[in-house]
């Protein structure tokens, strides 16, 4: 069967059958790549735990979250595992709705990443290793969600300095805004404020959020940024083994 990221779901809710979560449990202790991509859903399930607010959002994301669902659980986001026969009742239960908002966002950072960790034919490691999205977070109506909403907008239009203007608003006002923290470093390093993007980074990385290992990853690349290739190394080689992005880590250190 293909296991997707709605499944992983499930199995983090311990909503399988027990004869499904054997196989899958079975598959998992063999299958790196599926490790790996049920870290990271587990990374973006913790991180939007703390960004997401309660079921009143419902009835204003059901229709965008059935968009998402229908781009990204396809076959792309799934993985090949040998058949198992499911129970006929699964295919009646219903995931709870931020459950289903996690699964999307995590089937689109993988996505996300695998175009920029996979492809070989990029010229410039660091631009390579350095693009990413800022994921837009849920509008709740107040002043900081609008300026959140308008850095997204920036960011992912690559206009870097507008976005990290917008960010050190929402940072100033919610200092452990750890999401914030991060895009802001990102989009200073992006607009050549490098000094000041490491100290964003290493504030995260002291910390425990589900952001500490991006942020190590890009001090890393802020090295890379000025052709630093040895503090590079010493950064990426601070990712432990079970962080989400330790492959992608791994494999920059080779290239450098």
């Amino acid at each position: 069967m293909k296991y997707t990221y709605e499944d992983m779901a499930r199995y983090a809710d311990g909503l399988m059958e027990a004869e499904e979560q054997q196989a899958f449990e079975a598959a998992l202790a063999t299958d790196a790549e599926l490790q790996q991509q049920l870290a990271l859903y587990r990374e973006v399930d913790s991180s939007l735990q703390q960004q997401f607010g309660k079921d009143e959002q419902r009835e204003q994301l059901q229709g965008t979250l059935q968009q998402m669902r229908q781009e990204f659980f396809g076959t792309k986001t799934a993985i090949e595992q040998p058949p198992v026969q499911q129970p006929a009742q699964q295919t009646a239960k219903v995931m709870p709705f931020k459950r289903y908002l996690t699964v999307a966002v995590a089937a689109a950072a993988v996505l996300i990443i695998g175009v920029f960790v996979w492809n070989p034919f990029a010229p410039d490691l660091y631009a390579k290793y350095a693009a990413t999205q800022m994921v837009a977070q849920v509008e709740r109506g107040s002043h900081v969600d609008s300026v959140l909403q308008n850095a997204t907008l920036a960011f992912n239009n690559k206009e870097f300095t507008e976005a990290a203007v917008l960010l050190a608003e929402v940072v100033q006002t919610q200092p452990d805004n750890s999401y914030a923290l991060f895009y802001f470093g990102v989009a200073l390093m992006q607009s050549n404020q490098v000094p000041r993007a490491r100290a964003v980074f290493e504030q995260l990385v002291k910390g425990e959020s589900a952001f500490k290992y991006e942020a190590t990853f890009y001090e890393a690349l802020s090295y890379l940024k000025e052709g630093n290739k040895d503090a590079a190394k010493d950064w990426l080689e601070k990712i432990p083994a079970d962080a989400p992005n330790y492959v992608k880590a791994q494999e920059l250190l080779k290239k450098l």
